[in-house]
């Protein structure tokens, strides 16, 4: 099975300046999956606004600024989804230890 998105529809979108990072969260055989895709935005002659993958030297540390706030974001999406699988079965454990107690 080959990796089907959720939505047409990013998740998270982080912006600084002209350049952008967006969060796709991905359905897979092995659960939820995210990718990134960064564009830098600019204008052409007739004042059109258009994407490259395309990045000056001045733009690298903003790239890696927006990249890096992308993995916090999705550190904390996977950090949230484990934390409630694993609060819900501590709860369970401490209940029945409860009871045969």
């Amino acid at each position: 099975m080959s990796n089907q998105q959720t939505n047409n529809r990013p998740v998270h979108t982080i912006r600084h300046g002209k350049i952008k990072a967006t969060i796709w969260a991905n359905q897979t055989q092995k659960g939820l999956m995210y990718n990134v895709t960064v564009v830098r935005s600019y204008q052409d002659e007739e004042q059109n606004w258009h994407d490259t993958q395309s990045f000056g030297v001045q733009d690298l540390m903003i790239v890696a600024k927006a990249v890096f706030d992308a993995h916090t974001w999705i550190s904390t999406q996977k950090a949230g989804e484990n934390g409630s699988t694993e609060q819900n079965e501590g709860r369970g454990k401490r209940n029945a230890s409860r009871q045969t107690a």
